[in-house]
C-alpha cells in the first residue's frame, strides 16, 4: 500500500514538476532557516550551564542608574564577606582583573621575560581559592589550589602555556620580571566558548590590601533561597554604611545562566548575546515556515481541479476517504522529507557565514537526539501542511466530478484569499522592520556624540605613567611623526565604552553641582585629536605650560579644563563662554581648574546610555592604564599607520602585545547586537519576500491556466496586453494590499516597543509603511504579470482551436 502511495506521488510530481519544485524550494529554505536558528538558540541557551550548581549561582550587579549610568557587573569583597553570613548564601567567589589591582594593592606585573624574550600575560584574573566550586575548570597539570593561595604562583590555560613555553605542560617553569619571578603551578584546559568567563591566567588575591577589592562577585544560594529577599538585605546593608549620593545606589542579583543575555556593558569579560536577537530569529523562522506551509496549502488547493478526476475515478472504484487522505498526506510527507535533506545540505553550506555573522561556533552534529528532533519537526510540518489539502481533495464527490462539475464551494477560495493576504501582511511587516531597524542603526551611526569617530586610531591598555609625560615624550613624538598622522593625545577614557572618573567643581557663583559629572583626562591637543567642537576659548596646548597639571608644596594641584555646554548651563551660566579664563576650585579643596575653553556636549558610551555633562582636564589620570588617540589624515592608509604605531609602542614601552583599533569600529562594537539584528531582519525579510513571490507565482500560474480561454476570447475582441495583465493581477493586488494594511497597526506597535530601548530614536514615518506596502504590491504585480503577459502573448487560435 505505502509503495503504491509513493508510486502515485511520483507520477503526480512528474505531471506537475513546476509546482513541485516551488514547494520543494520553499520548504527547503524554511527548514534550513529553522535548523540554523535551532542550532543558534541551543548554543545561546547552553551558556554557563556546565558550571557546578549553575542554577543556584548569581552575580552581584551594582545599579548606577540613579546616577544616570547603567548596571555594572561589579561589587566589592567586603560586601561578599558580609553576605556569607546571610542564612541563604552558601559561598561567594571573588574575581577581579589584574589591571585593577593597583586600586586595592600592589599592581601585578604583566610584562615578563622568558629565556631573554619579553611577553605579556594575557587575560589575567585574580581569584579567591574556591574558584573550582563555581567554575567547571579542568586542571590538566599541577595544583590549581597552590596558584590561588600562594603569592608568586600562576595557573595558565593550555593555549597560554603553548604560547609562552611551546608545550602544554609548563608546570614548574618560571617567568621573570624586574622585581622577581612567577612560577607556573598549574595548567588548565581552555575555557569553552559558551561561557561568559574569560581568563588565560589566574593568580591569588593579594594578602595585603589597601582597600576592599572591587570586581566580580558571585554568590551560591541555598536551594530554597529567595533572591529578592537577599537583594533587599544587601541594599539595606549597603545604604546604612553609605553617605551622600551613594545611598541612591542599588544592587541586583543576575542568575549565572542568564548572564549571557545581560552582559552587554563595557566592563564585562566578554560581549554578551541578546535575547531579543534570538527571539527575533525564532519569530522570523516561524514566519518563514508559515509562509512555506501556506504556499504548500495554496498550491495544492489551487491544483485540486487537476486531481479531481483522479479522486472521482478512485472513489468510483471503491477507494475510501481515509485511503485518499493517506495518499495525499504521503505526497505531502514525501515533499517535506526531500526538502529536509536539501535543508541539511544548505545548513552545512551556511554555517561558516552564520558563524562569522553571529560570532559563534555553531556546528551541525548528526547525533541521535538531533536527528530525532529534525524528524519530529519534519513530520509535524508535513502533517500540518498537508492535512487540509488532503481533506479538501479527498472530499470531492465522485458523481459531480465524473459528470463534469469540477467546481467547489467557497471555502477553498476563502482559504486561498486569507492565506495570500497573510503572506502579503507578513511581507509588508518584515520590509517595514528592515527599514526601521536600518534607519535606527543609521541614526546611531550618525549621532552627534561630540567627538570624531572617523579617522581616529586608538591604542588601548597602555601604562599611564609611561604615556602621560608633558616633556620629552619620545613615544608621542614618534607617533606624531608618522606619515599621515595629524595629531596625537592621551586619554584615560574609552569614549565608546563608559566614564572612568569624575570631577566635582565649585563654581564662581557658589554652585556645587551634585549627580554624575564624568571627566576625561587627556594630553595636549585634546579637542583637535578627539574631535571636540570648541564653541569658545582654545584647546590644550604645549605653548601654555600651565595647562598640564602641576602640584605645589601644599599639595594643591593646578590644571586647565574644558567644560561642556550642558555642564556650564547646569551650574547656572546661560552663556558658558563667560567662564573662559576663570579659575574653579575642586569640591575636595585640593585642586584649582582654569577654564580655557567650552566644547559641545560629549556623549560617552553607547546610544542606550544617557548623555551627561562632561569636563576635560589635562594629565590628572589616576587609572593604571590609559590610551593614545591618533588623528589621521582623511584618505590616509590606516592599516599602515596602525602597523607602524604598533611597532613604535612595542619598541618604546617594551611590551609584546598592543591593543589597537579604529574608534569607529569600537563604536560599532558597542552596538553589535543591534547591527546583528539589522542584518538578520534584512536576510529574513528577503527570504520571506522570495517565498511569498514563489507562492504568488504558483497561484498565478493556476489562475492563468484556468482563465486562458477567457484571455483568448478577450484578445479576439480587441483587449490589449496590459489590460489582460491587469485583469489577471487585480485580485492578487487587492488581497495582498488588504493584508498589508491589516498588518500595519501591529508592526507599528512592535517597532515602537523596540525603539523605546534607545534614548535617541527615529520617528516612525508614514512613508515607510507606504513604501513597504507599495513594494509588496509592485512585486506581486510583476510576479503575476510575468505569467499573465505570456498568456496575453499566446495566439488565441492555439487556445480556441477545439472550441
Amino acid at each position: 500500500m505505502i509503495f503504491n502511495y509513493f508510486k502515485t506521488a511520483l507520477r503526480s510530481i512528474k505531471q506537475d514538476t513546476q509546482h513541485f519544485m516551488l514547494n520543494l524550494l520553499g520548504f527547503s529554505i524554511g527548514l534550513a532557516a529553522a535548523i540554523m536558528v535551532a542550532l543558534f538558540a541551543a548554543y545561546e541557551l547552553s551558556y554557563d550551564s556546565q558550571h557546578p550548581n549553575a542554577d543556584r549561582v548569581y552575580r552581584v550587579h551594582t545599579d548606577y542608574r540613579p546616577w544616570g549610568l547603567q548596571m555594572i557587573a561589579a561589587s566589592d569583597s567586603d560586601l561578599a564577606l558580609e553576605m556569607l553570613s546571610h542564612t541563604q548564601v552558601e559561598d561567594a567567589l571573588i574575581l577581579t582583573d589584574a589591571h585593577s589591582l593597583s586600586y586595592f594593592a600592589e599592581p601585578m606585573i604583566l610584562d615578563v621575560t622568558i629565556k631573554g624574550e619579553t611577553a605579556r600575560l594575557s587575560n589575567v584574573l585574580v581569584a579567591s581559592s574556591n574558584l573550582l566550586d563555581f567554575i567547571n575548570l579542568e586542571v590538566l597539570f599541577g595544583d590549581l589550589n597552590k596558584a590561588l593561595t600562594r603569592p608568586g604562583q600562576l595557573a595558565i590555560s593550555q593555549a597560554e602555556s603553548i604560547r609562552l613555553f611551546g608545550n602544554e605542560n609548563s608546570v614548574g617553569q618560571t617567568l621573570s620580571y624586574e622585581q622577581g619571578r612567577y612560577e607556573i603551578a598549574a595548567v588548565f584546559a581552555d575555557l569553552p566558548d559558551n561561557t561568559h568567563f574569560v581568563f588565560d591566567t589566574l593568580a591569588a588575591i593579594p594578602t595585603v590590601l589597601n582597600s576592599p577589592i572591587r570586581g566580580y562577585v558571585y554568590l551560591r544560594l541555598a536551594e530554597d533561597a529567595d533572591p529578592d529577599l537577599i537583594v533587599a538585605d544587601m541594599v539595606e546593608n549597603m545604604r546604612e554604611k553609605s553617605t551622600g549620593r551613594h545611598k541612591q545606589l542599588g544592587l541586583t542579583l543576575n542568575k549565572l545562566q542568564d548572564l549571557h543575555f545581560n552582559s552587554s556593558g563595557p566592563f564585562e569579560m566578554k560581549q554578551g548575546g541578546s535575547s531579543l536577537v534570538m527571539q527575533v530569529c525564532i519569530a522570523l523562522t516561524v514566519l518563514l515556515l508559515l509562509i512555506a506551509s501556506v504556499n504548500f496549502i495554496n498550491l495544492n488547493i489551487a491544483g485540486a481541479a487537476k486531481r479531481a478526476k483522479e479522486v472521482g475515478v478512485r472513489k468510483a472504484l471503491g477507494a475510501s476517504k481515509p485511503q485518499l487522505i493517506s495518499q495525499f498526506l504521503t505526497e505531502s510527507m514525501f515533499v517535506v522529507m526531500i526538502a529536509a535533506l536539501i535543508a541539511l545540505v544548505l545548513v552545512e553550506l551556511m554555517i561558516p557565514s552564520a558563524n562569522q555573522l553571529l560570532e559563534r561556533s555553531l556546528s551541525l552534529s548528526f547525533s541521535p537526539l538531533f536527528l530525532v528532533l529534525v524528524a519530529v519537526v519534519v513530520i509535524l510540518i508535513g502533517l500540518l501542511s498537508g492535512l487540509y489539502p488532503a481533506l479538501f481533495i479527498s472530499s470531492f464527490s465522485a458523481k459531480r466530478v465524473l459528470s463534469g462539475d469540477l467546481q467547489r464551494g467557497k471555502t477553498a477560495i476563502w482559504v486561498r484569499k486569507l492565506t495570500l493576504g497573510l503572506q502579503g501582511g507578513l511581507s509588508v511587516a518584515l520590509i517595514v522592520a528592515a527599514i526601521v531597524v536600518y534607519k535606527q542603526m543609521a541614526l546611531i551611526g550618525d549621532l552627534p556624540v561630540g567627538y570624531s569617530k572617523t579617522d581616529r586610531v586608538i591604542i588601548k591598555n597602555l601604562p599611564t605613567e609611561a604615556i602621560y609625560q608633558a616633556n620629552d615624550n619620545r613615544l608621542m613624538s614618534q607617533l606624531k611623526a608618522l606619515n599621515g598622522v595629524e595629531q596625537v593625545t592621551q586619554s584615560n577614557t574609552l569614549l565608546t565604552h563608559d566614564m572612568t572618573s569624575e570631577l566635582f567643581l565649585v563654581w564662581p557663583n557658589g554652585e556645587r553641582l551634585r549627580g554624575t559629572q564624568p571627566s576625561i583626562s587627556t594630553g595636549f591637543h585634546a579637542a583637535e585629536t578627539l574631535g571636540f567642537e570648541l564653541v569658545a576659548g582654545r584647546d590644550f596646548s604645549p605653548q601654555y605650560a600651565s595647562d598640564w597639571m602641576a602640584t605645589d608644596e601644599q599639595g594643591i594641584s593646578s590644571f586647565s579644563v574644558l567644560l561642556s555646554e550642558s555642564l556650564a548651563k547646569q551650574a547656572g551660566y546661560a552663556n558658558p563662554a563667560e567662564l573662559v579664563g576663570q579659575t574653579l576650585a575642586t569640591q575636595s579643596g585640593r585642586g584649582k581648574a582654569k577654564v580655557v575653553g567650552i566644547i559641545k556636549d560629549v556623549k560617552i558610551g553607547s546610544a542606550r546610555q544617557q548623555q551627561l555633562p562632561v569636563s576635560v582636564n589635562v594629565a590628572s589620570a589616576q587609572d593604571p592604564l590609559a590610551s593614545i588617540v591618533i588623528k589621521v589624515s582623511p584618505g590616509a592608509n590606516k592599516a599602515r599607520i596602525m602597523e607602524e604605531a604598533q611597532r613604535i609602542v612595542i619598541r618604546e614601552l617594551a611590551i609584546t602585545e598592543v591593543d589597537i583599533s579604529l574608534i569607529e569600529d569600537d563604536y560599532k562594537r558597542a552596538h553589535i547586537n543591534e547591527h546583528r539584528m539589522q542584518q538578520l531582519v534584512v536576510i529574513f525579510s528577503g527570504l520571506a519576500v522570495i517565498l511569498t513571490c514563489m507562492g504568488i507565482l504558483g497561484l498565478a500560474s493556476f489562475a492563468t491556466i484556468r482563465r486562458q480561454k477567457e484571455v483568448a476570447v478577450r484578445k479576439v475582441l480587441g483587449a490589449s496586453r496590459i489590460s489582460i495583465v491587469n485583469l489577471l493581477s487585480k485580485e492578487f493586488l487587492a488581497i495582498v494590499g488588504i493584508g498589508g494594511l491589516i498588518a500595519i497597526p501591529l508592526v507599528y506597535w512592535l517597532m515602537g516597543d523596540w525603539l523605546n530601548n534607545f534614548n535617541e530614536r527615529i520617528d516612525q514615518a508614514i512613508w515607510i509603511y507606504g513604501v513597504a506596502t507599495l513594494s509588496v504590491v509592485a512585486i506581486t504585480w510583476l510576479t503575476v504579470a510575468s505569467l499573465a503577459f505570456k498568456a496575453a502573448n499566446t495566439r488565441p487560435s492555439l487556445i480556441l482551436r477545439y472550441e
